[in-house]
């Protein structure tokens, strides 16, 4: 199974391969911004992820519309399948 690493929260996180990252962070007690609800549109979700990994259509679409840097990740948008380090601002 998959380890999210947390260094901001010295956590680490065990999920199930496939999970989606906002949901595994909310399920861990993390909040997560958010105003579209996992929808992919609002762009509050945004984390930096190390390894970054191959963002989705729709993620390149919000970050740009939002002015967002392209080396965040939109959280509602990635399904956990490596071991990965996440941090944020909001944290």
């Amino acid at each position: 199974m998959p380890l999210i690493q947390l260094p901001q929260k010295n956590k680490t996180i065990e999920v199930v391969e496939g999970k989606n990252l906002m949901d595994a962070l909310l399920e861990s007690g993390l909040p997560v911004a958010s105003s579209c609800h996992g929808q992919g549109i609002c762009s509050k979700c945004a984390v930096t992820m190390n390894p970054e990994g191959n963002h989705t259509q729709l993620e390149l679409q919000t970050l740009d519309k939002n002015k967002i840097s392209i080396t965040k990740r939109l959280s509602c948008q990635v399904f956990v399948t490596n071991n990965i380090s996440v941090e944020t601002s909001y944290w």
